[in-house]
């Protein structure tokens, strides 16, 4: 998976319940509480609010530099 980044944008796995996870790109990265959109640009909003955020640490010993390292888990309005 790659990282190149539209302009200034932070890449982010984004999951929503128990649905496979995507990445999206947000200038900011979400708080808990705070609601998103996760819809494609020019489609219909598509608004949930942000259960948890967890940031992966990298280990600078490793060699392996992953190109995410932000996962945010959404509401599953369905739960």
């Amino acid at each position: 998976m790659t990282a190149d980044a539209p302009g200034d944008l932070i890449p982010v796995r984004v999951r929503i319940g128990l649905r496979p996870d995507h990445i999206r790109w947000f200038r900011a990265v979400p708080r808990t509480g705070e609601w998103v959109n996760v819809a494609p640009p020019g489609m219909t909003r598509d608004d949930y609010e942000v259960e948890w955020v967890l940031h992966w640490a990298v280990d600078p010993d490793d060699d392996e530099d992953p190109a995410v390292t932000i996962e945010v888990q959404l509401v599953d309005p369905q739960d």
